[in-house]
């Protein structure tokens, strides 16, 4: 009898529930009808396009880390230190979500993006009372236009 495990081969598209590409088409119908995702190839990565100039490319680094990369254009007006929501961190060549993972789930990592991007953008709604009662029920703010959830 042999003492080496046998190998972990799981079936295809079984071992993670979503893809890359999918956070970045559920990230682009959070942010609204303006936005627009596209798969990359295999759908290990995502571009998002909405109405500014710049384009967002969802990846994984060698670290695991959920990376959104994005070029600045002057047409933009990007703040040049955006308020970034919890759990995501500013890199040379964009933002990255630091503790994201599939376990969240894709709406949460979705949403975590959302947020970035419009943080990235300068929407995040950090000033108003609804927008700041909703980070302390939720650890989030609001997007500029978004309602609070009754």
């Amino acid at each position: 009898m042999s003492s080496t495990p046998a190998p972990y081969t799981p079936a295809p598209g079984t071992e993670y529930p979503f893809s890359v590409s999918d956070i970045a088409y559920a990230t682009a119908a959070l942010l609204g009808n303006s936005w627009s995702a596209e798969s990359g190839h295999w759908g290990v990565t995502g571009v998002l396009s909405g109405p500014c100039a710049t384009s967002f490319v969802f990846t994984v680094d060698y670290e695991g880390d959920l990376c959104i990369q994005y070029d600045r254009f002057e047409a933009d007006a990007l703040p040049d230190s955006p308020n970034l929501p919890l759990g995501v961190q500013a890199w040379a060549e964009g933002v990255y979500l630091e503790d994201a993972s599939a376990v969240d789930g894709l709406d949460d990592v979705a949403l975590l993006s959302a947020d970035a991007i419009s943080a990235v953008l300068g929407q995040l709604d950090t000033e108003s009372p609804a927008s700041r009662q909703h980070y302390i029920l939720t650890g989030r703010f609001l997007r500029q236009g978004e309602a609070a959830p009754a």
